[in-house]
């Protein structure tokens, strides 16, 4: 009657199988969501901030320099490039949190679907000992009939 623990057994794995498949998409849904959060937190929050500190420093750095005296509208004097080098800092600079934000998201949902794919073989994996106990059991149940004339053994 061995035959009917491994009945029970490939049961329990293939359960087993599509319980882990249900949290790993849990998990990945929650993965992709948390990504798209990420997403929109950087374009309404953190770009919006970036772009003002980036205004506040500009106009420090004009009133800086129009506090020291120097004439800032003319082009080939120091002020004016430093200002341009600085404006151009700062388009870097929102350029790799632009860079960042990017990768972290596709990151993130990249994740998500290996987690998805994970799902997918916990629940083959349980298929699969779900069947490989079903014929188990039904060799056990043979052997047991040619010996016995009994499935029982």
């Amino acid at each position: 009657m061995s035959f009917i623990g491994d009945i029970f057994g490939g049961y329990a794995a293939k359960q087993v199988g599509k319980f882990n498949q249900g949290l790993l998409n849990q998990q990945a849904s929650l993965e992709a969501r948390n990504a798209e959060i990420n997403k929109q937190t950087f374009l309404t929050v953190d770009k919006p901030r970036i772009i003002a500190q980036h205004a506040r420093d500009r106009s420090n750095t004009l009133v800086n320099f129009i506090k020291s005296g120097v004439d800032v509208s003319r082009i080939d004097e120091s002020p004016f490039l430093v200002m341009l080098d600085e404006t151009i800092e700062q388009g870097f600079d929102l350029e790799i949190a632009e860079f960042n934000s990017t990768t972290a998201y596709q990151n993130q949902i990249n994740n998500a679907s290996l987690l998805r794919a994970k799902g997918e073989g916990e629940a083959f994996k349980g298929e699969l000992a779900f069947r490989t106990a079903m014929l188990k059991a039904a060799g056990k149940m043979g052997s047991n009939y040619n010996q016995t004339g009994s499935l029982l053994g």
